[in-house]
């Protein structure tokens, strides 16, 4: 259970990562995990009032009782009526449901990359060679879906790494498309649509980015709006670890799914429902959970 906690910074301890917060008859710790401790040191200086949410039961740590704190809620300077506000939790998610609730078209994509060899592959070069998409309209309407194996071009023969990983053949890639027939359809469809484009991490938009400059092809993606969900969820849920794409997908539903057969289109058909059910969220429709997938403290913090 965690309990909400705030007050005048009183001092800070980086090396420890503890600060300290002062009541009206006592002084307070809390310890910060390294995540959390870097993403605010920067604010912790004299006069600064921080809000936060800390473990109820306190414990020993280098000669102190302290209270691990969970996750920061806000942090400000007071200025009579016109605080300065560093950091504030409410309005990132303000923002974040902005985001979510944009009227227009949607494009969920995910890439399978090629992988290199086991041996041998200090002049390999990944490339994309799955994509699978689900486009919708501005309503949620789905009007276009996809999934194509894409032929490489640098490493033409699969690893086997990359067999096992994506449980796909050489047959399978030489049913694909050049990645020049996948340019031409793609940059089309998003001169038409102009979609939002919903990714699951910031590797797929880097590799489309990537392969577009491998091709001397003209690159569409800083005219494309991609949209990371892993780092929508990380901002909302004060998240300081990554979270899977099919751990965010048993977040929301019932049916736990713990094999991901790393397909191109299953990944975006989940990324989809990821979307579908977070938007849920912001808009005060369902509530969750996030506890279990939250960052456990690091071998490091436990051994202090």
């Amino acid at each position: 259970m965690a309990q909400y906690v705030y007050g005048l910074l009183h001092g800070v301890d980086e090396k420890k990562r503890v600060i300290a917060i002062k009541d009206k008859f006592r002084v307070i710790y809390y310890y910060m995990a390294k995540g959390i401790f870097q993403s605010f040191m920067q604010y912790f200086n004299q006069g600064i009032f921080v809000f936060m949410f800390v473990e109820e039961d306190s414990r020993r740590y280098r000669g102190l009782t302290v209270q691990n704190v969970v996750n920061v809620e806000k942090v400000l300077s007071p200025n009579k009526q016109n605080p300065t506000i560093f950091y504030d939790i409410s309005i990132i998610k303000s923002g974040i449901e902005s985001i979510m609730n944009t009227k227009k078209p949607k494009l969920f994509l995910d890439f399978e990359m090629s992988m290199p060899p086991y041996r041998n592959y200090n002049t390999f070069i990944s490339e994309i060679i799955q994509v699978g998409y689900i486009l919708t309209n501005d309503e949620g309407k789905i009007i276009e879906k996809r999934t194509t194996f894409i032929l490489p071009t640098f490493f033409r023969e699969i690893s086997e790494r990359t067999k096992r990983f994506l449980h796909i053949d050489q047959s399978d890639i030489e049913t694909g498309i050049s990645y020049l027939d996948f340019y031409h359809t793609f940059s089309q469809m998003l001169s038409t649509y102009k979609p939002m484009v919903i990714v699951w991490g910031q590797n797929d938009h880097l590799e489309l980015k990537k392969m577009n400059k491998l091709h001397n092809l003209l690159d569409f993606t800083p005219r494309t709006q991609f949209i990371d969900l892993l780092k929508l969820h990380k901002l909302y849920f004060s998240l300081k670890n990554d979270l899977g794409l099919f751990n965010a997908y048993n977040l929301y539903q019932e049916v736990d799914l713990n094999t991901q057969m790393h397909d191109a289109y299953e990944d975006a058909y989940i990324t989809k429902i990821v979307f579908d059910s977070f938007l849920k969220v912001c808009n005060g429709e369902i509530t969750v959970s996030i506890e279990k997938h939250s960052e456990q403290r690091t071998n490091e913090d436990l051994s202090e």
